[in-house]
């Protein structure tokens, strides 16, 4: 019964970051240039602490806009361990923004780039040796990256909608029926988030973020922050199926800023894993050499 029965099984395949909102342009590249200021940012976040092999992202990433011509660009630097799996990705990010009215802007963008991608299956540990499957790792795969979004914003509002790779591709192996794994299906994200003031000194930003692919359930983040003196942010998330997270964030000044999540696992993992950490460091740098008079809520 054991042979004539079969399946497979689908997963988790882009890397996956809680404060979403602090990096934006891992999802959309219309969102360069949309700070006016330079924005230089740093994420690192350990998945599924203690299970051996979970998955471990860090990025860095740097936009600008071009005010003369209405551009924005911006670099990204990504590392994606899982296991045996190892990913690294290059993309460039190209938008361009529309004045609709006074104070409200679109930003239409383009992503490009490469991802490195190799899986060491020859360091597998394994019950019995000789399996054709591990004889051979998978070395130096290049997969082209290209992706379109649209970023609607104002001062205190955004509605993003993006699909951050556009190219189907297949990871080949030689040896055995020349293939191993199918990567990089299209992903669509559509995210949006809105500044409540309730006074000078308490705001709530709430937002979302809905995830869809091919051949997996729809998946979205409910988060919701409390800023205190444009200073202190601290609030909750939800993913549905997954998570619950605790973030807190301090601004030390206009500039700098300094965020951390710990997500809760509420899915079938939640009793081996001791849930996950994740945090982030930016700086906006001001390309007139003037310090920034307010802070950035997106």
């Amino acid at each position: 019964m054991l042979v004539l029965c079969g399946g497979h099984a689908l997963a988790q395949q882009d890397k996956l970051f809680t404060q979403y909102l602090n990096y934006p342009s891992a999802l959309n590249p219309a969102y360069a240039g949309s700070r006016n200021s330079m924005q230089l940012l740093g994420v690192a976040r350990k998945q599924w602490v203690g299970i051996q092999g979970a998955p471990e992202s860090a990025v860095f990433s740097v936009n600008s806009p071009i005010s003369f011509y209405n551009l924005g660009v911006g670099l990204n630097l990504e590392s994606d361990r899982l296991g045996l799996e190892r990913n690294q990705q290059f993309s460039f990010d190209l938008s361009y923004r529309l004045k609709l009215w006074p104070g409200t802007f679109l930003n239409m963008g383009l992503k490009s780039g490469f991802s490195h991608y190799k899986v060491n299956l020859t360091t597998a540990g394994v019950v019995e040796q000789g399996d054709p499957w591990l004889q051979e790792d998978i070395r130096g795969k290049w997969i082209p990256q290209f992706g379109v979004g649209a970023y609607l914003y104002t001062e205190k509002f955004f509605l993003g909608l993006s699909l951050p790779q556009i190219l189907d591709s297949d990871i080949k192996q030689g040896k055995i029926l020349n293939s191993t794994m199918d990567r990089s299906k299209m992903h669509f994200y559509l995210m949006g988030g809105y500044v409540i003031d309730f006074n000078p000194r308490v705001r709530i930003k709430p937002s979302f973020l809905i995830r869809m692919t091919q051949g997996a359930r729809v998946s979205y983040d409910i988060t919701s922050m409390v800023i205190l003196y444009d200073r202190l942010w601290m609030g909750a998330s939800y993913r549905n199926k997954d998570a619950v997270a605790a973030i807190v964030q301090y601004n030390v000044n206009n500039q700098l800023r300094v965020g951390y999540a710990y997500d809760f696992g509420t899915s079938a993992l939640s009793g081996r894993s001791n849930g996950s950490h994740e945090i982030s460091l930016s700086y906006d740098l001001e390309l007139s050499a003037k310090k920034l008079k307010s802070p950035r809520y997106f």
